[in-house]
């Protein structure tokens, strides 16, 4: 058994149906960059740190990820955790500033550890990631035309005008997760998808992707929705005029680009929307699917509902999507 995948065995033994801990509502401090949020979240010493709001990212427990690099600069201490099994790095992040504080997810944290430290992450502009181990313990509003991220109190309910469209989760005989990550449904040519829903999914497009794609980046990174390559040649097989770029994005050589004129979401309908192609092993049954309630096609990102003001509520496994506020 890799690392890698001891590491996601412990993320599903850590999960549980959403406990959300105890928090008042209030704004987190972020950064919008190109369709991402990055929480920035300041040390008492005056360090300011970047992480990637993903709810398709990983983590452990309800432990955040950092970068090694950034655990050096912060001056945090680095701990091994010994785990059955196997071992990780793990860091006591340093105190944070009252009003930049992170939220602090309900029960027990490995070694007392808040994050997980990672070697390998890709030089992206950013110091870690709030992923879906973490993420998965609140109920976040995710503003988009106002960029603006929210924590919701335990008391929070949907706006009366809001839409819900359900999130879906793979659990056990006893209704437990087995792990953290969400999926939704959407329907492109009439036919429904399952895909990771996905606040990180990045765009690293190429000069013919950017120029067709019309997306703003920053850094060269800006956001996308990703569909496996056997759906990709369906689509273009079933759509020859749907646009399509070849070598549109840097993070795979050879990756296509295709536009779909229209993404249905509950009784939302956006477009057109651009996927990035991703080789099926990536979402396959000894991948992503693996974590996920059934199997999953690709990924929804921001790209696809960015034009919203949508709340993720874990803890009723459910998308919440109303109309900007004011």
């Amino acid at each position: 058994m890799t690392r890698h995948r001891q590491l996601l065995v412990y993320l599903a033994l850590c999960s549980m149906s959403a406990a959300q801990a105890e928090t008042d509502r209030r704004a987190i401090p972020t950064t919008f960059e190109a369709g991402h949020f990055y929480a920035t979240p300041e040390t008492s010493t005056g360090q300011t740190i970047r992480l990637l709001v993903d709810t398709g990212g990983g983590g452990m427990g309800n432990l955040y990820i950092m970068k090694s690099s950034a655990i050096r600069r912060l001056g945090a201490r680095t701990i091994t955790c010994r785990l059955p099994g196997f071992n990780f790095d793990g860091a006591r992040m340093p105190t944070f500033s009252g009003g930049t504080r992170l939220p602090v997810p309900a029960g027990p944290r490995a070694c007392g550890a808040s994050a997980i430290v990672m070697k390998d992450l890709p030089d992206l502009g950013y110091d870690g990631i709030l992923g879906a181990a973490y993420l998965s313990h609140f109920v976040w509003t995710i503003d988009y035309p106002a960029q603006r991220l929210t924590v919701e109190s335990p008391s929070w309910h949907p706006d009366a005008h809001a839409t819900r469209i359900p999130l879906l989760f793979a659990h056990n005989a006893a209704g437990e997760w087995l792990s953290n990550f969400p999926g939704i449904v959407l329907t492109v040519d009439g036919e429904p998808l399952k895909l990771l829903f996905d606040t990180g999914a990045t765009a690293l497009p190429t000069q013919s992707g950017e120029a067709a794609q019309h997306i703003s980046t920053v850094k060269g990174a800006g956001v996308t929705s990703y569909i496996v390559t056997s759906i990709f040649n369906r689509w273009h097989a079933r759509h020859p005029e749907w646009p399509v770029v070849l070598n549109g994005d840097h993070l795979i050589p050879g990756t296509r680009l295709i536009q779909v004129p229209d993404v249905t979401m509950g009784p939302f309908h956006v477009g057109p929307v651009w996927f990035t192609e991703r080789p099926d092993v990536n979402f396959g049954p000894q991948r992503m699917s693996l974590w996920m309630s059934q199997t999953v096609v690709g990924a929804a990102g921001a790209n696809v509902y960015g034009r919203f003001r949508i709340t993720v509520d874990y803890p009723h496994e459910a998308l919440w999507i109303a109309p900007p506020t004011p």
